[in-house]
């Protein structure tokens, strides 16, 4: 496919994974809860394989490099977020986040946190902490 604008900055199509995320599942002590357990970790091994072409061992999500974090669905915090348009884990008590909803919202900023700073991590760039500490 052509540009459709040559001011347009593409990348030039050498783009290397870095890793991936696993997303809405539910999470019990930071690990999926048992129902999820064998789906989850299908992953590993389908990302190893067909991703990035390797043989893959015997992986777990909690044992593989390869995953950078692991996010659950805040589904009753989207309806808030998506009324103030704001990210989740931006929501504030003036937003509707009271309660188990303002942890949920601190545990959703942990967990995005946490991926942000391994991404950073994976790309070379400074974590998250670094950046703030050259802020004005």
């Amino acid at each position: 496919m052509r540009n459709p604008a040559p001011s347009l900055s593409l990348p030039d199509g050498s783009i290397q994974p870095i890793g991936y995320v696993v997303l809405q599942f539910g999470i019990r002590d930071n690990r999926p809860v048992q129902a999820y357990e064998p789906w989850v970790n299908q992953i590993p091994v389908t990302y190893h394989h067909s991703v990035l072409g390797e043989a893959s061992g015997a992986h777990t999500i909690e044992t593989d490099s390869s995953c950078l974090g692991l996010v659950k669905h805040y589904r009753s915090l989207v309806p808030l977020a998506m009324k103030v348009r704001k990210p989740i884990f931006d929501l504030k008590a003036a937003d509707g986040a009271i309660g188990a909803h303002y942890e949920a919202v601190q545990h959703c900023a942990d967990a995005f946190g946490r991926l942000a700073d391994k991404i950073s991590d994976r790309l070379g760039l400074l974590p998250r902490s670094a950046e703030l500490s050259f802020a004005p």
